[in-house]
């Protein structure tokens, strides 16, 4: 009863920081207007921190690019409405070729970046630069960088949204807001403290299992049960922070940095708990008994044979 309840703690304990493993960063909406009502829309819940960022951005673009292809357009010229539609072709090529800007300067917040250190440029940016020329987005980027559109109140910017038969408004639910990069394809800090902290102790266990599975009269049941409680505890953690895979217009993504540790939890939790068990119900050294009996045969004076019973107590 004692082991039992201590394995109890140690996996409630376990389980409690490992639920915190899965959102333990800053997050909020892929877009200043519309949200996440584009993922929520399409996958039915909500994103994580861990969902894939490229399938975040190129789902909430689908779902604006539909949206403003059914609003009613009665209000603009023929001009405007021909370039409107123009201008959403040209949304549609651009999110389907999966190519977005990296948020590398904002650690902690997901926000617009108009056009990356690598020169990878925003849906809007790239609108514009598609319908200009790629010196204006630059001139807009060397301003605005950073900042919503909504906030933004810029000639150049204003001209070219009433030329093209889009507002403000329709703009900004465009343009997307971006996680960190270092959110991509890496590990979080609590999953990579715990994985190394278990791990080692993992490695302990087994290596004192082994040494005493050699040792085949070693009654000390400690290290198999500890090992046992270990081994759970890294399988259980491995197991509940390995990545979801999504096929999303015929790419996959997950994160395989995160993949590769989950892998490695799960082994080497399977293969400490696989050492301890076997060191814990392997053949150990009979106990003495206090207690025992015994019938048995004897001849008797005329040839015969009798029966004999014996009882003994050890003190």
């Amino acid at each position: 009863m004692k082991y039992q309840n201590i394995l109890f703690v140690v996996f409630l304990s376990l389980f409690s920081f490992s639920c915190t493993l899965k959102n333990n960063r800053f997050e909020n909406g892929v877009n200043a207007i519309l949200g996440d009502e584009s993922y929520t829309q399409s996958f039915g819940c909500e994103p994580t921190s861990r969902t894939n960022e490229t399938v975040r951005i190129q789902t909430h673009l689908k779902f604006v690019e539909e949206m403003l292809r059914n609003r009613p357009v009665v209000s603009l010229t023929e001009d405007q409405i021909e370039k409107r539609m123009h201008a959403l072709d040209l949304l549609n090529e651009y999110w389907t070729s999966a190519v977005f800007p990296k948020n590398y300067d904002y650690p902690e917040q997901r926000i617009p970046c108009f056009i990356d250190k690598n020169g990878n440029i925003c849906a809007v940016g790239y609108l514009i630069e598609k319908t200009t020329d790629r010196q204006v987005a630059e001139n807009i980027n060397s301003k605005y960088k950073y900042d919503y559109l909504m906030d933004i109140d810029d000639a150049t910017i204003n001209s070219w949204m009433e030329t093209n038969g889009l507002t403000k408004e329709e703009c900004a639910m465009i343009q997307p807001a971006y996680f960190p990069q270092e959110q991509e394809n890496t590990i979080s800090k609590n999953y990579a403290i715990s994985s190394a902290v278990v791990g080692g102790l993992n490695l302990s266990f087994s290596a004192i299992n082994s040494i005493q599975l050699a040792q085949r009269q070693n009654n000390n049941l400690v290290a198999p049960i500890a090992g046992l409680v270990s081994g759970a505890s890294q399988l259980f953690i491995g197991a509940f922070n390995y990545p979801e895979e999504q096929m999303i217009w015929g790419q996959t993504y997950i994160n395989t940095a995160e993949r590769n540790v989950s892998l490695l939890n799960i082994g080497l939790g399977t293969t400490t708990m696989l050492l301890s068990g076997w060191n814990l119900l392997r053949d150990r050294k009979p106990k003495t008994k206090r207690l025992a009996w015994n019938v048995y045969s004897f001849p008797t004076q005329e040839s015969q044979v009798g029966l004999g019973f014996s009882l003994t107590k050890k003190l």
